[in-house]
């Protein structure tokens, strides 16, 4: 299952990065929507399998960016990611995101 939840995952990534940049939280939103039933360890193992996927393709970078803005704060280094990184984003706060 995860490897095909994975493979969804990505394209639908990609997908959405046609017309802006994807929120790591928003990976965890896309999952829960469509399973909905899977445990939220196996939705950030997903997720992160994903977005490896995903950076290795060589289909976006990871960046900072100021909720609710779409302007880079700079790249993100994607060994430094932290668990808080995949958390919903608050008003004013930074948060990671792909980009292309």
């Amino acid at each position: 299952m995860s490897d095909v939840a994975v493979d969804w995952l990505a394209q639908e990534v990609r997908d959405l990065l046609g017309t802006s940049s994807v929120g790591l939280y928003e990976f965890i939103w896309l999952l829960r929507g469509r399973q909905p039933q899977v445990r939220s360890a196996d939705t950030h193992r997903i997720a992160k399998e994903a977005l490896q996927e995903l950076l290795s393709d060589g289909d976006g970078r990871l960046v900072r960016l100021t909720w609710p803005s779409q302007i880079s704060l700079g790249d993100v280094d994607p060994d430094s990611l932290r668990q808080s990184d995949w958390d919903d984003p608050r008003q004013g706060e930074p948060y990671v995101a792909m980009a292309l």
